[in-house]
């Protein structure tokens, strides 16, 4: 009998055990989405604001002639993204969103030395695009000439680019806050998935609905979802390292 409810008191701690890991782990994937929210919450006019600028820098870019032109605006967002990271990370740390300070101060070098590899979401739009397509495809994205696709078409080529948008998505913030090299941004971006992939999953579902939808609401949904997104993105590196 002392055996047997020695056993039976093991298997009672695993279980205990492994439930307060099991509402340990809810809890941490909530913090992701409840800090994302509470931030959202004090400054969601300058953080409109914030978000639609990277916008229509891109866009009066794109007003220029030719391909290069469109590489050209893909290539100043990678900057332009990266300060968006820092005036949300000096909201969360000094109140305010808009700070020249903050960005200037910022280690730019290496982050713009990999810039190119932050363009791999476009490259993967252009190919599925030209998967679905053909040349029509690279015509539409490359030379921006009008072609007769369906909302849903284009919805599914814009969000063709998720799979390498959460890929990279940590890397700014971890080399421009966290002063981390892109080696080691990326191993981090791999802990955080493995740690937890419930939190990723919802995140990725929740940013290829946003950019799906884009084309069916005017680009209503990126400009409306993106700073509540971009808020939930920095309380998950947030929640993560305890440095930035």
């Amino acid at each position: 009998m002392t055996a047997q409810t020695s056993v039976n008191q093991n298997e009672l701690a695993l279980k205990t055990n492994k439930t307060f890991e099991n509402n340990k782990t809810r809890v941490e994937d909530n913090a992701w989405f409840t800090q994302g929210w509470q931030l959202f919450k004090q400054a969601p006019f300058s953080l409109f604001v914030l978000m639609l600028s990277p916008l229509i820098i891109e866009g009066l870019l794109q007003l220029l002639a030719g391909p290069v032109a469109l590489v050209l605006s893909k290539w100043m967002m990678v900057p332009v993204i990266g300060a968006t990271w820092l005036c949300i990370h000096h909201l969360a740390t000094k109140g305010k969103v808009w700070s020249f300070s903050a960005i200037s101060n910022a280690s730019w070098g290496k982050f713009l030395l990999i810039s190119p590899l932050l363009l791999l979401p476009f490259l993967s739009q252009l190919m599925f695009s030209w998967l679905l397509l053909g040349s029509s495809g690279v015509d539409l994205l490359l030379f921006q000439q009008f072609i007769d696709i369906s909302a849903h078409t284009l919805g599914l080529i814009f969000s063709s680019a998720v799979p390498l948008i959460m890929l990279l998505l940590f890397v700014a913030p971890l080399m421009l806050i966290a002063k981390r090299s892109f080696k080691q941004s990326m191993t981090t971006t791999f802990s955080i998935v493995s740690a937890q992939p419930t939190s990723i999953a919802i995140l990725f579902a929740l940013n290829t609905l946003v950019i799906y939808f884009a084309p069916h609401t005017f680009g209503l949904s990126v400009l409306l979802a993106s700073p509540v997104l971009a808020c939930i993105h920095y309380g998950a590196i947030k929640a993560n390292l305890s440095q930035i």
